[in-house]
């Protein structure tokens, strides 16, 4: 799954990094012209030898920065989009295949391994990554298709949620700076920047949840579908076992 490099394991980091890198440089125009008003822009002061260097260094910043803020979304945020595509799913025939299909995980592991019953207590020890526990039975293309198809997307739309939240913030204190007088409509767009930077956090959070719960629903779906195929090839004759998946070299 982490074998290489594809889209939507880069948009997921890349492009949330560029949204914040962006807010980042507006926080900053917003303290340089604190420091020295009379200086006009920040990025209008560097030099025209420096504009290519520069511009080509915020590149890894963006990376670097993507990167940190999917940590930090997936240890703030992931939890409470997972409780929330889990009361999705618990209204959904899924959950209980789902159920099914941990039952089967900690039965097999207890009975292998020797453990105590506690396990069977314990229903929602659950989420547990199935699709580790199955992969032997998973294709794996199959997996790495439905993962690109909704958890890379998922990621994405969380650590767009968390840039989206700082760049409006970030865009309503430059305006305040470079403004300075207070007056209505600074005031009405400096609450535009605030509720347009929160509205774009809810509408990217419903999506990241409708995503994950999305891609669970498949994950069951092709799990069970390849426990159901592999039981058949299991239960074939051999003649017929080739005829379905071919001679094996």
């Amino acid at each position: 799954m982490f074998s290489a490099f594809s889209f939507g394991k880069i948009i997921k980091t890349v492009l949330p990094g560029v949204i914040l890198t962006a807010a980042l440089l507006l926080v900053l125009e917003g303290f340089w012209t604190l420091w020295r008003p009379q200086a006009g822009f920040l990025m209008g002061s560097i030099p025209k030898e420096w504009i290519t260097p520069v511009t080509a260094a915020l590149i890894p910043v963006s990376m670097l920065l993507g990167f940190f803020l999917n940590t930090f979304a997936w240890m703030v945020l992931n939890p409470r989009m997972r409780k929330r595509s889990e009361v999705k799913l618990d209204n959904m025939p899924h959950s209980v295949l789902r159920s099914k299909l941990c039952e089967r995980l900690w039965s097999e592991s207890s009975e292998h391994f020797k453990l105590a019953p506690p396990l069977d207590q314990s229903p929602r020890l659950d989420r547990p990554q199935l699709e580790y526990y199955y992969l032997p039975w998973v294709k794996l293309t199959n997996l790495n298709y439905l993962w690109e198809s909704y958890f890379c997307w998922y990621e994405f739309h969380i650590n767009s949620a968390c840039a989206v939240l700082v760049l409006g913030p970030a865009a309503a204190f430059l305006v305040c700076v470079k403004l300075r007088a207070c007056s209505f409509p600074l005031l009405i767009l400096v609450l535009l920047f605030l509720v347009s930077s929160w509205a774009l956090y809810s509408v990217l959070t419903r999506a990241a949840v409708r995503n994950l719960a999305s891609y669970e629903k498949n994950l069951m779906l092709l799990i069970t579908g390849s426990l159901a195929e592999a039981s058949q090839h299991a239960q074939l004759p051999a003649a017929d076992v080739d005829d379905v998946i071919g001679p094996q070299s």
